[in-house]
């Protein structure tokens, strides 16, 4: 069964979760799905603080947690876990292709925006970079080459998909920021508020 936790006020995703892992028995398993961060964050706090298994996976906006329940679940105050998303939230920048929307200005359209990044006063303290966006890394002439070059200068971690330089056999021009690998980048992406262009 799949708890439907999509767009519901917290506290009510924690408390659903709690209740069903109460409804269940031990070595039996869930699963629910979340589309906000603070019931994400929230649900997993919970689970941790319980040692109660899960597996957390994204699909876009939404994460889906996999629950087993390995033991009765103690009661506690759920007032504890936090319902808000602090404006200072850790954000991450996730960046699947080297240009903004499909018109001729895109790359350009794209660069403008990173630009703007060094204005913010809560700026993404990481850029990770997949599919065509590899480019932007490696060649020196894409218009959002600088752009990055500057970010990583002003201490923003830049991270390209090591698969995706790979397949457009470009590992050896990267030449800003650091290779990464599919469980880096997911594991940043289910931790952090993360923002698409």
């Amino acid at each position: 069964m799949k708890l439907d936790l999509r767009d519901l006020e917290c506290p009510e995703p924690i408390i659903k979760v709690k209740e069903k892992l109460n409804s269940i028995k031990i070595g039996e398993s869930f699963e629910a799905v979340v589309n906000t961060l603070p019931p994400q964050e929230n649900i997993s706090r919970f689970l941790k603080t319980n040692d109660v298994p899960f597996e957390m996976s994204r699909n876009g906006k939404e994460v889906l947690f996999k629950i087993t329940k390995n033991k009765d679940i103690q009661e506690q105050d759920l007032s504890v876990y936090n319902c808000g998303l602090p404006t200072n939230a850790t954000k991450i920048l996730y960046l699947n292709d080297d240009r903004a929307g499909s018109g001729e200005v895109g790359p350009s359209l794209l660069a403008k925006f990173l630009g703007s990044i060094s204005n913010l006063p809560n700026k993404p303290t990481k850029i990770f970079i997949v599919n065509n966006g590899v480019k932007m890394t490696t060649d020196r002439s894409h218009p959002c080459y600088a752009v990055l070059k500057e970010l990583e200068d002003k201490g923003i971690e830049i991270f390209t998909c090591g698969s995706c330089l790979e397949s457009y056999k470009l590992v050896d021009k990267l030449s800003i920021g650091k290779m990464t690998n599919a469980l880096e980048i997911m594991e940043n992406l289910t931790k952090f508020e993360v923002i698409s262009l």
